[in-house]
């Protein structure tokens, strides 16, 4: 019998499992909860350390009430209702189970620690192939993703009716499959998310796209599929000569299948004048007009770029 960590404890502990999620996804999968006490704090911060987690309180996900009390170590979250099938994931060597990805997802969207911008910015996390991590360039990329918009709509349609989980189905609506990098989702989010939250509701796009040429399949770290444009995004290391000569290249290859690439430096991001142009250059080759509609529009994307380039200033590096 096992304890089932939720909530912030079960982001913490997808985000320490590194290179071995693989391992994790692949492995069994349960949808009940254990009715079983709660292990005293000592042998509970052991168990939490074999896992990863380094944060306290832990929050964890009771079937009942009856195992409730309280505790400065614990947040119970109680869930008395079935749980969507196999949306529970199981640690290795008897540890506690953990609430997937999808479910994960649709909890935090409950959270008042979760703004909508944070929420679509986590499920691009998910549905990408990298995690958050405190290693040296702060994410660590993966193979695989840990869960993708379709398996998480399953489950915000399985929950339907259950208090908040429109929130989670809004948020969903606005994520993409396929980020390899936080970079390439604050990009994505800044270009595609609708005015409303500070976007540029510039049409569809698709991360990591497949483009067929005449060397084999490319891909395209943000494209415009209807309008064959697509957008390379240069970190702080890409200034060098060897690197540039081969980016190059391959745009040269994309470029010959018919695609229009652009570049985006890191500096066309974090300056405002470089954003400015980039969004002209862009929308020209998009072939749409640019339009200021307000004042307080003017003020959501000044938000929206406040609350991103963060993450590209730090994981630039």
């Amino acid at each position: 019998m096992s304890i089932c960590i939720c909530n912030t404890s079960a982001l913490e502990a997808l985000r320490s499992s590194g290179r071995l999620l693989p391992t994790l996804l692949d492995g069994p999968r349960c949808s009940q909860l254990d009715d079983t006490p709660i292990p005293h704090p000592i042998m509970l911060h052991d168990d939490m350390a074999r896992i990863g987690l380094k944060e306290e309180p832990y929050h964890i996900l009771v079937p009942t009430k009856r195992l409730r009390y309280a505790r400065k170590d614990v947040v119970y979250h109680i869930r008395e209702r079935p749980l969507p099938f196999q949306t529970l994931l199981r640690s290795e060597h008897g540890g506690p189970l953990i609430t997937g990805p999808e479910l994960l997802f649709c909890d935090l969207a409950l959270s008042p620690d979760y703004g909508a911008i944070d929420l679509i910015e986590l499920g691009y996390e998910l549905c990408g192939t990298y995690l958050i991590s405190d290693c040296w360039d702060g994410y660590i990329s993966n193979a695989v993703c840990a869960t993708s918009t379709e398996k998480i709509q399953r489950v915000v349609d399985d929950l339907t009716g259950r208090p908040g989980i429109d929130v989670a189905r809004k948020a969903l609506r606005h994520v993409r499959d396929g980020s390899n990098s936080p970079m390439e989702t604050a990009l994505a989010m800044m270009l595609s998310l609708p005015k409303h939250l500070g976007g540029q509701n510039l049409g569809p796009i698709s991360l990591n796209h497949p483009v067929v040429t005449s060397q084999g399949t490319k891909y395209v770290d943000v494209a415009f599929p209807e309008a064959k444009v697509g957008l390379e995004y240069k970190g702080r290391d890409a200034h060098s000569i060897e690197k540039t000569a081969r980016d190059d290249r391959r745009q040269n290859t994309l470029s010959g299948s018919g695609w229009t690439i652009l570049s985006v430096w890191y500096e066309d991001l974090v300056q405002d004048h470089l954003y400015g142009k980039f969004l002209q250059e862009l929308a020209k080759v998009l072939h749409v007009r640019l339009r200021t509609l307000s004042k307080s529009y003017e003020a959501r994307q000044t938000v929206l770029r406040a609350r991103l380039l963060p993450a590209i200033e730090k994981y630039s590096r």
